[in-house]
Formats: structure tokens, sequence, C-alpha cells
């Protein structure tokens, strides 16, 4: 699939030495915003959540990048999976809800039941089949560790593609018992591409009083903030060329202080939408250009 025209022009800017002068469409555009999804978004890894949110059996939570979709849920302590949130009739959701707990998963289109490893389990579907099991939802990579829970969205299968393992090195291990203190998501109303470089370049935003000791980056959609015995992931989901969300899950190590009012990030988000509406051309610099350019690659198959 070939790059669209806006992403080309960039390019041979790059390419020619001289200004960066991106065309509109960059940031509007529907085709842009697929290869970006396809060549960028789901790159490996992207960190979800804290382990905590999976503590029981039939606990689940769902995670989306623009109109893809992951459901994450937990069959048994063995036994977590992360699913392609779409049902295998028409490819509608079978899960609406931010998370919860169940004990299966349904598409509420045609009323088609799977179980929680993703099974299509109703006897009334395929009735033909003895062996129904080949009828199942794909599954994505997927690991926890160190408190984390990291899926890789690049590629989904029937069984759970192999896949490099995420550098955790940097990862405290005292993040694996830290305390959830607060999830904030926050909405804007302009182009991830804008609010990447703000939430990368000032990761002490996260805290109350600011400083951060380090960051861990995990893809090119989320990363780990630490400071002391806090520390916060922050996930980006674009959900439309003119729409992102970002969401900060902080987390504490035990004894530590749960702080997290969300004011400072709350006011650099007004701020920049300040500045996308007076000058929206002229706001990114080469640096993220470059970066930008080096990071999409040719889009892969979902």
């Amino acid at each position: 699939m070939e790059l669209p025209d806006p992403i080309k022009a960039v390019a041979e800017q790059l390419g020619a030495g001289g200004e960066v002068a991106p065309p509109p469409e960059l940031f509007e555009a529907y085709d842009v915003f697929a290869a970006e999804l396809a060549g960028l978004f789901v790159k490996p890894w992207l960190a979800v959540d804290h382990a905590s949110r999976l503590a029981e059996d039939g606990d689940y939570f769902r995670a989306d990048l623009g109109p893809r979709s992951v459901v994450l849920v937990r069959e048994t302590a063995d036994q977590i999976h992360a699913l392609r949130n779409a049902c295998l009739h028409a490819g509608y959701r079978v899960c609406e809800d931010e998370g919860g707990r169940t004990d299966k998963l349904f598409c509420i289109y045609h009323g088609w039941y799977y179980a929680l490893d993703g099974r299509l389990t109703d006897p009334m579907l395929r009735p033909e089949e003895p062996d129904r099991s080949r009828y199942r939802l794909a599954r994505y990579a997927m690991q926890i560790d160190r408190g984390l829970v990291l899926v890789d969205m690049s590629k989904a299968a029937p069984a759970p593609p192999e896949a490099e393992p995420p550098d955790l090195a940097r990862v405290p291990d005292w993040l694996a018992e830290a305390t959830v203190t607060g999830r904030q998501r926050y909405n804007a109303s302009f182009n991830w591409k804008y609010l990447r470089p703000m939430l990368w370049s000032a990761p002490e935003l996260v805290f109350d009083d600011g400083g951060c000791d380090e960051i861990v980056k995990f893809g090119p959609m989320s990363f780990l903030a630490l400071r002391g015995g806090e520390a916060a992931l922050v996930r980006l989901s674009p959900r439309y060329p003119g729409q992102s969300d970002f969401e900060v899950i902080r987390m504490a190590a035990a004894g530590a202080p749960a702080t997290g009012s969300g004011e400072r990030i709350g006011e650099a988000l007004r701020r920049r939408g300040e500045e996308v509406a007076a000058g929206p051309l002229k706001l990114l610099g080469r640096e993220f250009y470059d970066w930008y350019q080096s990071a999409l690659s040719p889009p892969a198959a979902a």
C-alpha cells in the first residue's frame, strides 16, 4: 500500500533539507490517519495498564487505537488473553464497556457468545460444524511483567503471534506491587501529532509539583514516567484525525504518597489547544517530522 500524498510531500521536504511546510491534509485526511494506524500507532509495544486491573478471574478491560480495539481478559491467573475486539460474524465489538468482570463475551449485533479465551460457544451457531473450536476471536501477543500489561497490536492470529519481548530493564521491580492511585482520561479536539510532542517532551507534567527522574518508552504511543516511589503510565489513543485521547495511570510504591490532581497536565492541554487554533501548520518543527518520517513504515496487515 502506497503512502498518501501528504506524507510523501513531507518526506520530500525533509529530503530537500529546507523548511517543512506540511499540507493541511496531513492533519485532516482519513487516508493519512489510516496509514498512521497501520504503520506507526500499532508498532510494539503498547503499555496499556497496570496488572491490578486483571486481579480476579473474569476481569477485563478494553484499549483502543483508532478503530483497532483489544480486550484484555483474565480467564485464570495463568491464562490472560489479548483478544481482537471484533465479532467473527460482522466485525461488531464484543466489548463496549471500558472494563468490568464477566464469564463470557457477547456481541449484541447478532447475539454471538464467546468464552473468555475467544472461542465461539453458542451451540445454535454453526450447527453443521461438530467442532467449532476453530471459530475464535483473533489474539494479539501480550505480556505482563513488573506490573505492566503490554500488547503488540501490530498483528493478530488465532494463536498469539510471536513477538520480540519488550525491554523492561529500566522498569523498577516495585511496580509489580504498586497501588494504582488514579486514572484520568483526557480528550483533545485536534490531531494526535500536536499532542504527542507536548506529552513526550514534558513528562514532568504528570506529577503535581513537577520533576521526573526517568521515562521508559514503549513503542510510539506509550511511556512510563518515574520519580522516586511514584510512576505514571501515559498512553496516547488517537481516535480520528481531529480527535485524540490519552490516559494517565498513576501508581505509587508502598508507603509513597498518592498524588496526582491532573491540574498541570490539564492546563498544558488547554494551552496546546490555543496554540493549535492560532497556527496549526507552523506549530511543529523539523525534529518532530524527522521522527515521524523515520517511525512511519509501510502499512502492515492487521
